[in-house]
């Protein structure tokens, strides 16, 4: 029967690990409220006529690009997960340009026949 050796156990690194992510977790609440609310005030101050149509919705499109990083960085583990991303992306590119050479002759091809009664 085997045995087996407390020492070789995983433990998953560092203890204190699970209390980082989780403060990395909140953090990035805080941050997605306070953007949320910018966003909010910029469209309350374009209505008010404080601001213009195009910087209000360029402050709430700048806002957007933050948020959308912050939630792709931590909440879709990019920050520790990178590296993996490599292994989704490259085939789903190749199968895409291979959809696209094949189905390339069935769409210029298809609208040149006249319509058939």
């Amino acid at each position: 029967m085997a045995t087996t050796n407390v020492e070789n156990v995983d433990t998953h690194g560092d203890p204190d690990h699970h209390a980082k992510v989780f403060r990395a977790y909140l953090i990035v609440f805080i941050a997605l409220s306070v953007f949320t609310l910018a966003s909010f005030l910029a469209n309350w101050a374009e209505q008010a006529g404080m601001y213009s149509v195009a910087t209000a919705a360029a402050i709430i499109l700048g806002v957007a690009v933050i948020k959308a990083c912050l939630v792709g960085i931590i909440f879709m583990h990019l920050k520790w997960d990178w590296y993996k991303l490599y292994f989704m992306i490259v085939p789903a590119f190749i199968i895409g340009t291979m959809m696209i050479i094949v189905l390339l002759p069935d769409i210029v091809l298809a609208w040149h026949h006249p319509n058939v009664p």
